[in-house]
């Protein structure tokens, strides 16, 4: 959530053929729009590895096709994903909600690239949303000058 600005509902929702390792992609799934496709870095890869590796120590005969699972839903294939309420524990340590987490890094992103298209393609988000944190993140060069209008 916090490197790929991506939401709650969607890490609970990710399934294990989402994942492919080997290239380094995870699909985000989105309904009544095109799946968005995010290129995971190595430190990203390392933590989908160790997670993986302890989801089989812990339930080894789990066949939950989520990549995402708590003691609840491991041992259960018609059991839903995880809910985005078991993320409360991580806003409960960090401080911030996920949608503050989203919005800080799209901030952070635009404030890095000011490239609206980098952000489309990174965060799988609309050119108005991409504009919108480029705008918000340069404020000042977007200003109109009231004696120029």
């Amino acid at each position: 959530m916090a490197v790929y600005a991506v939401r709650p509902k969607q890490v609970a929702e990710i399934r294990l053929d989402d994942l492919d390792r080997s290239i380094g992609r995870l699909r985000i799934r989105r309904p009544n729009r095109l799946d968005h496709e995010i290129h995971l870095d190595d430190f990203t890869l390392q933590l989908v590895k160790d997670w993986l590796i302890e989801r089989h120590q812990l339930w080894p005969l789990s066949t939950n096709p989520y990549l995402i699972v708590s003691p609840i839903t491991a041992l259960h294939v018609d059991r839903p994903a995880v809910g985005p309420s078991n993320f409360k524990a991580l806003r409960d340590r960090i401080g911030i909600n996920p949608t503050q987490l989203r919005q800080d890094r799209l901030l952070d992103e635009a404030r890095e690239t000011a490239d609206p298209i980098r952000l489309m393609r990174l965060f799988g988000i609309t050119s108005h949303t991409a504009i919108h944190y480029v705008r918000t993140a340069y404020a000042e060069r977007f200003t109109i000058d009231p004696t120029q209008a």
